[in-house]
């Protein structure tokens, strides 16, 4: 029996493994190249139902949102501007008491004032007479034109005008004796008698009302205020991307709460600054009540309501959740959602006026959750 060497015996070992591990690697690979991949089946996922509708372009009148308070389009401020005790009895300048244009809104005490002025007349009077020998001397062809005058003054009334000079040497005697100063003096006194009572110069009602009759006031007071009825203006806030479409002369309309027509009229006014705050413009609205609905349209009521503008022409009317970044709309072709671009001619509230679409296309009518292009939908 051959005995070998233990360094042989462990080198022929470690060949011996060597050799099983290569044969080991060289059969596994076989194996695996022999194995045939698995065909990958797609995952089909089933049509998803939806609502879909046809389009038809045409021409669709934008609508503007609106929304403010009302306010009365005829509005005036009472202030005292003499000083006197406001008159009690007779029709008084009370909160919710309505006055036709030209009746008395209210009246002050102007018995003070009627003394004084008469007074003033009555020298008045007193130096004309002084000067009538004067004018007979000095200017005899006037005497009768000057008579007579002086017979036309009634010291309870407002003076008469005063004759013209024939000359300027008439003027200059009138104006040395005082009678040209006097005479404007007491007519400036006869104006401010006039500021005792007040005039309607509109139909309307007392708004406010800071004084009761038989109450002393100063001039400067605020008495209150008197506010006209039948035309209205609403003041509304609009974003800036409105103001393209919107229009002096568009015609508005204006609803109360449970959505009943109130007022209608027109846009009168629009701002020509933008909020940098806010990005919105003041439109100003003037509107009159609709039959029936005069006393809904109050001043201070809040109101909603909408601007017609001008038609825009090829376009249809989509719901602003079927509008997708980048101003797409799903189209629905043989089953199937495309991706299709439009061009946005006007965007509201809940909706948009789009173009570039061709009559009867068929758009997805609802958003569908997780809709993807190409995705097959079920009619």
């Amino acid at each position: 029996m051959l005995h070998m060497h233990p360094k042989v015996q462990l080198l022929i070992r470690f060949l011996a493994g060597l050799a099983i591990l290569a044969l080991g690697l060289v059969i596994t690979r076989k194996l695996i190249g022999a194995k045939e991949d698995a065909p990958v089946q797609p995952q089909k996922s089933a049509p998803r139902p939806a609502k879909v509708m046809e389009v038809q372009p045409g021409v669709v009148i934008p609508r503007t949102p609106l929304e403010g308070r009302v306010e009365a389009w005829q509005r005036m401020d009472v202030i005292a501007e003499v000083n006197g005790v406001l008159r009690m009895g007779g029709k008084e300048f009370r909160e919710g008491v309505k006055f036709r244009a030209g009746e008395v809104l209210l009246r002050l005490d102007d018995s003070e004032w009627r003394a004084s002025i008469e007074a003033e007349r009555g020298k008045f009077l007193q130096a004309l007479g002084g000067a009538l020998a004067d004018i007979q001397t000095d200017f005899p062809d006037r005497r009768q034109k000057w008579e007579s005058y002086i017979a036309s003054i009634d010291l309870s009334q407002p003076l008469p005008s005063l004759p013209d000079p024939s000359s300027q040497r008439e003027r200059l005697f009138l104006a040395n004796r005082g009678i040209t100063a006097s005479y404007h003096a007491i007519r400036a006194a006869e104006v401010r008698g006039e500021k005792f009572k007040v005039l309607a110069p509109f139909s309307g009602v007392v708004g406010v009302a800071n004084v009761d009759p038989g109450a002393l006031v100063r001039a400067g007071t605020p008495l209150g205020t008197f506010v006209g009825e039948g035309e209205f203006e609403i003041k509304s806030a609009i974003h800036a991307r409105y103001l393209p479409t919107l229009a002096v002369g568009d015609p508005v309309e204006f609803y109360e709460e449970n959505g009943e027509l109130v007022a209608q009229g027109k846009v009168v006014r629009l701002a020509s600054q933008v909020d940098a705050a806010t990005q919105s413009a003041s439109v100003y609205c003037q509107v009159e009540p609709v039959s029936g609905k005069g006393v809904v349209l109050r001043d201070g009521r809040y109101l909603s309501g909408y601007a017609k503008s001008k038609a825009i022409s090829d376009v249809v009317e989509v719901p602003l959740d079927l509008l997708l970044p980048g101003d797409v709309v799903y189209a629905v072709e043989e089953g199937k959602l495309v991706k299709t671009i439009v061009q946005v001619k006007f965007r509201g509230t809940t909706t948009a006026l789009v173009g570039g679409l061709a009559p009867k296309t068929v758009l997805l009518a609802e958003p569908i959750s997780g809709a993807f292009e190409g995705m097959e939908i079920l009619q």
